[in-house]
């Protein structure tokens, strides 16, 4: 659970406006973000919460929705969803089935190969606060649950909460069982699912692996590698008293090379009575873990590389679903499109340097949520009012409008290629009007000057 408050959000927002400094910034520098439609189930909320690209074709984004209806049993059940290269699709899935379960939740995937796909997640009873493990395998025409291990028995909780699957005999899955929530490890080896002995301490929630013999997990304050026979803790940055950090939680790993590896996540302070998260980003240099706070955002729950210098991280500002960019000296935020919700997971196209996020919105409950860069068919604009706080506004394909920051910046996402006019306005001041042409895929500059008297 994460606590999140008013203040919070104040705060960071105030962070965001330094690192959102101006046209020069972003034009050209980052593909533009754009949303791309998603289905949803059932009559309540949906999420998204893993995603696997196989090929810029074949893509799989798994979670959880509830369907809110009688006779069905009110309680998450198992969602998965399969992009073909020309739109997202429901695929029917199992859940997990034992006496008195309440809910079904998938947390992660990975693929081997089209027809070699893994989903993990749990099943669970509200009222014992029991759980189990599931696993779903796609073999290329369905989705098969297979069974795993549950260490703790069937009293208490057996979560998984991340998988890769390295080869078509080596899959690992990660999570955590009983109570407090011991690190949890199973390994698929071709034929069944058997836990692995590890001394990784605390639960884990995400894997990344660059071979048979080098893999990394994370949970919470633990980064744990393996070297192809044991996994054991490397010591890593821990929280700091002296700043009110009592925790830090990380949620995902991305392993580019041995010497190259980064881990994104939340740190939790305590302020008086509150409980609050920001950031929390960890690179290993191939000797040392180090930690770096100032990065945009209040919560970081998805990691993603394309080079050492080229790294992305996805989460959420507070309100908005958010994505920051690191390209090698420091971390900024990316315009993305502006609707209430969290980005949970992200991914990478194989070969290719196409970015799929997915998540879920505040709209309606919950509903699934993708976001692509470069988009296909939206753009961005970025600019600067000289105005704090003046309205931008712009009319054309889709129409809308923004406040622009306390230095004067503003960014539109998510804006439909094409025409557009932009005004920025400022009471008692004379707008600035302009005429733009907004490109899919790309980030377009346009200061808009409200002259003032």
């Amino acid at each position: 659970m994460r606590f999140r408050t008013s203040f919070v959000f104040v705060a960071v927002t105030a962070v965001l406006s330094t690192v959102l400094v101006g046209p020069s910034a972003h034009a050209g520098t980052f593909p533009a973000w754009g949303t791309v439609p998603s289905p949803n189930r059932g009559q309540l909320a949906n999420a998204q919460l893993g995603v696997s690209v196989v090929a810029p074709n074949d893509a799989w984004a798994v979670g959880e929705y509830n369907p809110g209806l009688p006779p069905t049993v009110t309680g998450r059940r198992t969602l998965t969803e399969h992009w073909d290269g020309a739109k997202w699709r429901i695929v029917r899935s199992p859940n997990a089935s034992f006496a008195g379960v309440d809910a079904t939740f998938l947390k992660g995937v990975d693929a081997v190969a089209a027809n070699d796909v893994w989903a993990v997640g749990f099943g669970e009873d509200f009222g014992s606060l029991r759980s189990a493990t599931l696993t779903l395998h796609w073999d290329g025409t369905s989705w098969t649950k297979v069974p795993s291990p549950n260490p703790a028995g069937h009293g208490l909780p057996n979560d998984l909460y991340a998988v890769k699957a390295i080869s078509p005999t080596q899959v690992f899955a990660v999570g955590d069982f009983g109570f407090p929530g011991d690190a949890l490890i199973l390994q698929w080896n071709g034929s069944s699912w058997a836990r692995v002995a590890n001394h990784c301490g605390t639960g884990l929630r995400g894997i990344d692996a660059l071979s048979t013999d080098d893999a990394w997990a994370v949970g919470s304050g633990t980064t744990c590698h393996f070297n192809g026979r044991t996994w054991s803790v490397v010591p890593s940055p821990k929280p700091r008293p002296a700043y009110g950090e009592i925790a830090y939680s990380l949620l995902d790993v991305r392993a580019l090379a041995p010497d190259d590896v980064w881990a994104a996540g939340t740190r939790t302070i305590e302020q008086g009575e509150h409980l609050f998260t920001l950031p929390l980003v960890e690179h290993w240099n191939g000797i040392t873990w180090t930690a770096t706070y100032s990065v945009p955002g209040q919560a970081l729950d998805g990691i993603d590389a394309l080079s050492a210098n080229d790294v992305y991280a996805v989460g959420t500002d507070g309100a908005y679903p958010m994505v920051a960019h690191f390209d090698g000296s420091g971390w900024t935020l990316v315009p993305s499109p502006q609707q209430g919700g969290e980005l949970q997971a992200l991914d990478t196209t194989p070969g290719a340097s196409v970015l799929w996020a997915v998540g879920s919105t505040y709209a309606g409950g919950g509903k699934t949520l993708v976001e692509q860069a470069p988009s296909a068919t939206q753009g961005t604009v970025v600019g600067n009012t000289t105005v704090s706080g003046a309205t931008v506004t712009w009319i054309g394909r889709v129409n809308g409008s923004t406040e622009a920051d306390v230095f004067g910046n503003y960014f539109a996402a998510g804006l439909v290629a094409g025409r557009y006019t932009f005004i920025a306005s400022n009471p008692g001041c004379d707008p600035a009007v302009a005429k733009v042409m907004v490109v899919a895929g790309q980030t377009i500059a346009q200061n808009l000057d409200v002259s003032c008297t």
